[in-house]
């Protein structure tokens, strides 16, 4: 389920939902409770296993001790 994040144009709370694309529902501001919020440009992160410390069979081996 992709994450949107918001602000609120009354108090500048910033929050995430978790939604579908399509499902849109009536948003609400979770500190103020206003109506009055924007949908944010979100960035997009992923990572590498090989560059993270994790092996590309899809499984993690840890944090490998250092000498």
């Amino acid at each position: 389920m992709p994450i949107y994040e918001y602000t609120c144009s009354k108090c500048d709370e910033i929050f995430a939902r978790l939604q579908w694309p399509g499902q849109e529902e009536e948003i609400l501001c979770p500190r103020c409770g206003s109506d009055d919020v924007k949908k944010m440009i979100s960035t997009f992160s992923c990572s590498n296993p090989s560059e993270s410390g994790g092996s590309t069979d899809g499984s993690y081996s840890g944090f490998s001790g250092g000498g």
